[in-house]
């Protein structure tokens, strides 16, 4: 097992180092960097964020994927326009450089606590890791968010938990699904962190943006919903093989709604449902690039820091409940064993299997 410890992270670390050498053949260019580059000089000179004006930068169009110029919501443009004050392009690289050392430096956390389990997930998502590091996208620094949360909830600081989701959330929409995963948990303090960050966020974007821009996007999003789901997406998959379009394009839809429900029914088992909810990040969207298959190292997450046993505990609420209502000890013959005791050990009994039966490494392999 020593040698499997050692032998597998190394393994994983070459690989991923032998793929990106074959792909920055192509140059450095981190092409995602530059799209959000251009969405923060097109706000920095007054022009339409959702669309290209005479003297733009370019931006590469791939109907009827995306038609528009850029494909996340104004935030991130938000953020670009000081980026992109600074002298010969400086700020697309300054931006990539911060989102390779946020997936790097995550993954080898999460190595170095899990090496075998870490190490091949590495492996699997090998070429999508590549990817991500080479373009720039600001899924490197949802990976570290979404493990951050995590990592945060395990040392119960729900406050900054919540925060970091809400500033995740209006960078790419989809992290909302750790929203309802907060609240099927009950963790309140949490919840409202996540509400005023995110309220506040808001106002920054729309002084940053302009309230148009925000009312666009929203006709943008229903536009990719509908006509603009991506080849690797569920519902390019299922066009793929044959599935009638216009079915496929509601998969993405079904199985946001069916990973919602689930994160629910898994609600006392939160590392599990955890999991869950990062995964149905991946398969509810309706635009997938081969890069955000990533997202699978932050399901991973529960496995690296359980949840502690005190937590798990807070979380059962009805067993908790359960546990409350039977008889007091003070009831029962004094020469007899308290049944409420005896009911209370076994549920922390059950609480201790759930704390090892939920790490996704169980189910996401």
């Amino acid at each position: 097992m020593r040698i499997l410890r050692i032998a597998i992270p190394v393994l994983a670390i070459g690989l991923v180092l032998a793929i990106q050498t074959v792909y920055f053949d192509r140059g450095f260019v981190p092409g995602d960097a530059f799209t959000y580059l251009a969405a923060g000089e097109r706000l920095n000179a007054g022009h339409l964020l959702y669309a290209l004006s005479p003297g733009d930068r370019p931006v590469d169009l791939k109907p009827p994927f995306w038609t528009v110029p850029l494909l996340s919501p104004p935030p991130i443009a938000v953020l670009f326009r000081p980026l992109a004050l600074l002298p010969n392009d400086l700020g697309p690289y300054v931006w990539w450089a911060f989102c390779v050392a946020s997936l790097v430096g995550t993954t080898l956390v999460m190595m170095r606590r899990r090496p075998i389990l870490i190490g091949l997930a590495v492996i699997a998502l090998s070429i999508p890791l590549v990817y991500d590091i080479g373009v720039g996208n600001l899924n490197s620094l949802l990976i570290a968010g979404m493990v951050g949360s995590w990592y945060l909830l395990t040392r119960g600081r729900e406050t900054a938990a919540g925060s970091l989701i809400a500033a995740m959330t209006a960078l790419k929409l989809t992290p909302v699904v750790l929203a309802w995963w907060l609240i099927t948990q009950r963790r309140w303090s949490a919840v409202r962190a996540f509400v005023v960050a995110g309220l506040a966020l808001l106002v920054v974007s729309v002084v940053g943006a302009g309230l148009s821009a925000h009312l666009e996007y929203l006709g943008i999003i229903r536009t990719t919903s509908a006509a603009g789901t991506s080849d690797l997406s569920l519902a390019g998959m299922a066009r793929y093989v044959g599935v009638d379009p216009a079915l496929a394009g509601l998969l993405p839809t079904g199985a946001l709604l069916l990973g919602l429900v689930a994160v629910w029914f898994l609600r006392e088992r939160p590392g599990v449902a955890y999991g869950v909810a990062v995964l149905t990040m991946l398969l509810g969207s309706p635009v997938v690039n081969i890069n955000w298959f990533t997202v699978g190292l932050a399901a991973l997450a529960p496995a690296v820091w359980p949840m502690p046993q005190g937590t798990l505990a807070k979380m059962a609420p009805s067993s908790s409940a359960y546990a409350r209502s039977q008889p007091a000890a003070s009831s029962r013959a004094a020469n007899g064993p308290s049944e409420s005791s005896t009911i209370t050990t076994a549920t922390f009994q059950d609480a201790s299997r759930d704390s090892q039966s939920s790490r996704p490494m169980d189910t996401a392999s």
